[in-house]
């Protein structure tokens, strides 16, 4: 028998607004929780600059003027699609992190790179097609080490890590990125070797990389909830001050012949100049000078000076 009280069974509509979506992540969200992650990386961008010049420098054996242009939120998917055959792709790991960070090198800057680390000049006009040459994959290699040093000193404006460089792929078609979000940030960097400008490089940041790094920065609205606690802080300085540490003073360090030596006796005097400048030393480390006294029949040390 059927019951005429009972509920209506919810339309379609209705249930799919009960049904809880994906977490919409606010990154990028203008003035969002997560918007201080923008600003944490846009400090990285800011040190790459001069931390790309020093060490591509150094590699490539030549000055050049680098410019890291401010990064735009793409589509992997499209950003990929939109690459030509003529760069390389790097793969860096930040840390301990699963996501990537991906530097496409132009072809051309690849090549100019070889020349000018020979001792030539890049013209404006190296055309290199096909295989890379020995020469061009060696450079890759130091490419490789230089910007993996650069984005460790960028990184590290935020917090410890390290940049390892992880391998190269040649073809586009190769990349293979496992991203919750599609999305990413491109900074693209030109370079200028011999006076002419090259798109060099494009950095690519993922959006998955930026979140999996939130814990780790310190951020301002957490400062209060991350205060130290003034009890605790008060008894570490306390049982701080306990601790016994080995103090010696040296009155003189004479030297002597090994035949002189050999020849002391019980009873022989060894001559030390007086001197007002006796190092005090706690463990290793020279503390202090001073001079050495007498106070209450017995041996002390004045202090004049603290190192």
């Amino acid at each position: 028998m059927t019951n005429s009280n009972s509920s209506p069974t919810e339309s379609g509509t209705e249930a799919a607004e009960n049904v809880a979506g994906p977490a919409n992540h606010s990154l990028l969200k203008k003035g969002g929780p997560d918007d201080i992650l923008l600003l944490a990386y846009k400090k990285v961008e800011k040190k790459l600059e001069g931390a790309l010049k020093v060490h591509l420098s150094n590699v490539v054996d030549c000055d050049m003027a680098v410019e890291v242009g401010e990064s735009a939120k793409l589509s992997f998917k499209d950003w990929l699609a939109g690459q030509e055959n003529d760069s390389v792709y790097l793969k860096f790991q930040l840390g301990a992190l699963e996501n990537p960070i991906l530097v496409r090198v132009a072809r051309t800057f690849l090549t100019a790179s070889v020349d000018c680390f020979f001792g030539g000049q890049f013209d404006g006009n190296i055309q290199s097609t096909g295989e890379l040459k020995k020469s061009e994959i060696a450079m890759v290699e130091r490419l490789g080490g230089a910007i993996a040093t650069g984005l460790t000193e960028s990184w590290s404006t935020l917090f410890e890590t390290t940049v390892r460089y992880s391998c190269c792929i040649y073809d586009k078609d190769e990349i293979e990125l496992v991203l919750e979000d599609d999305n990413v940030l491109v900074s693209a960097t030109s370079i200028e070797l011999s006076g002419h400008e090259i798109a060099a490089f494009d950095v690519v940041q993922s959006l998955d990389g930026l979140i999996a790094v939130e814990p780790q920065l310190n951020r301002p609205h957490l400062r209060e909830v991350n205060a130290v606690d003034p009890v605790w802080k008060a008894d570490l300085k306390d049982s701080v001050e306990q601790i016994y540490l080995p103090v010696r003073s040296v009155l003189a360090r004479p030297t002597m012949q090994l035949s002189e030596l050999s020849r002391l006796a019980v009873g022989d005097i060894l001559p030390v100049a007086p001197t007002d400048n006796v190092p005090l030393i706690v463990g290793d480390r020279v503390f202090a000078h001073g001079s050495i006294g007498e106070q209450s029949g017995g041996v002390a040390f004045k202090i004049s000076n603290f190192l």
